[in-house]
């Protein structure tokens, strides 16, 4: 199986889209599409570093445009695919273990066996217009030379867009985005193991911080725990694992050298990702016994994470889900509270979180196999930045959670 890509769903919105294909330039989409890395190429962040083609025919395979360096490890990670290579600014050369020749005319001989033109120079970085030439002889082969082609444009700089309608004139092209968005929404059960992945490693650094934060400690320090707590829970992991923490300390936010004191709150949103896929949650602590108006605020917060929660439903819209959840703030006395949004898709992008998220205007309906981190984030300056946030698999019989821990207000110090 190549990638993530369910070709099915993917065929179904590009026929209401009116598009023949997508053309994936994103690192995250391409990674999406392949399951392979982009390479590094796709480092400097510009369209034509590579190439993913997912036709809306099911016959045509998964097509991709990918670096020189890179097309060898791009085969064997979807042999399935259809692989066309551009040169980039790495030189790599084969070399036989021939004895009478030293080692310099040896690699001479490896590069002339590339039976490359007399004239070929490597470019600085990429070439567009190679790229492109590689991706119009993919869509010929594939009988798209004329197709409307779905473009990743949240993506692709204006520059390069318009250097790619210029290589490629015939081939109608609209912005993709909402198709690709709308596919990566509901998971696959690889992604789904990612994310329930990431969420056990979070729940084991923050189990790690729980027991052993103190008063005196800076956030750095705190976030050294949790960082431990997760290193450990994942060793032996073969996916590569990462963490990004944003951490609240104090009634107002403290600066980075300032410690932690009795009386704290700490709001611990947590983000670990695991091949490529980011799991989000938060708790909230306070050092030594919270006082009444934080044990308060934690309360509503409570609340109305479980009224929020139960009209988390297929069928239900997100914006049905940010209603509920506003009006229990209101009926709690928040009458004026008005947060942007109670919580959003995740999975593989830049940031995690991501389309389609759980907001007043939002008429995306829930549908099983979503992941979705729902979360009540209460900031109120001076007295503490309180997030309750867990991910949840959506099935058909309503939200199961991926998190374990208990979401009272805990202790720590």
């Amino acid at each position: 199986m190549t990638g993530f890509v369910d070709r099915q769903r993917a065929a179904q919105l590009m026929e209401r889209a009116g598009i023949a294909a997508l053309v994936l330039c994103a690192p995250e989409a391409f990674h999406y599409a392949t399951g392979a890395w982009i390479g590094p190429a796709g480092l400097f962040r510009r369209g034509g570093g590579g190439f993913v083609v997912i036709p809306a025919r099911h016959d045509l395979p998964i097509g991709v445009v990918v670096a020189d360096f890179n097309a060898a490890q791009l085969r064997l990670a979807a042999p399935e695919a259809t692989v066309r290579s551009h040169p980039i600014w790495i030189e790599s050369a084969p070399v036989e273990a021939a004895h009478g020749l030293a080692l310099a005319e040896r690699i001479e001989a490896g590069l002339a066996s590339l039976g490359r033109a007399p004239d070929f120079s490597r470019p600085a970085t990429f070439d567009l217009a190679g790229s492109v030439r590689q991706l119009q002889a993919l869509l010929k082969e594939f009988g798209l030379e004329h197709a409307t082609l779905g473009i990743d444009l949240d993506f692709v700089p204006a520059a390069d867009f318009a250097a790619i309608q210029a290589l490629l004139p015939h081939c109608p092209m609209v912005d993709g985005s909402p198709v690709l968005d709308r596919l990566r929404t509901v998971k696959s059960q690889r992604e789904i193991d990612l994310l329930q992945q990431g969420i056990f490693l979070s729940e084991a650094g923050l189990e790690r911080l729980q027991v052993d934060a103190m008063t005196g400690m800076r956030q750095a320090d705190l976030v050294a725990l949790y960082r431990k707590g997760v290193a450990d829970a994942a060793a032996g992991l073969s996916h590569p694992v990462v963490t990004a923490e944003y951490v609240t300390l104090g009634a107002r936010a403290k600066g980075a050298d300032a410690r932690a004191v009795t009386g704290d709150p700490l709001k611990c949103d947590m983000v670990c990702t695991v091949g490529g896929y980011a799991s989000d949650m938060s708790r909230n602590f306070t050092f030594g016994p919270p006082s009444p108006d934080q044990a308060e605020l934690h309360a509503i917060a409570e609340r109305a994470f479980e009224e929020g929660l139960a009209a988390l439903i297929p069928g239900n819209t997100l914006a049905h889900v940010h209603r509920v959840t506003t009006e229990s703030l209101a009926r709690q006395g928040l009458r004026s509270f008005r947060r942007g949004h109670f919580g959003h898709s995740v999975g593989q992008s830049v940031f995690s979180e991501q389309w389609p998220f759980i907001a007043a205007d939002s008429d995306v309906a829930i549908e099983p196999e979503m992941v979705l981190a729902f979360e009540i984030p209460l900031y109120i300056d001076g007295l503490a930045s309180f997030n309750l946030e867990d991910q949840f698999l959506i099935t058909a019989d309503g939200p199961r959670p991926m998190n374990r821990l208990p979401r009272r207000l805990e202790m720590v110090g």
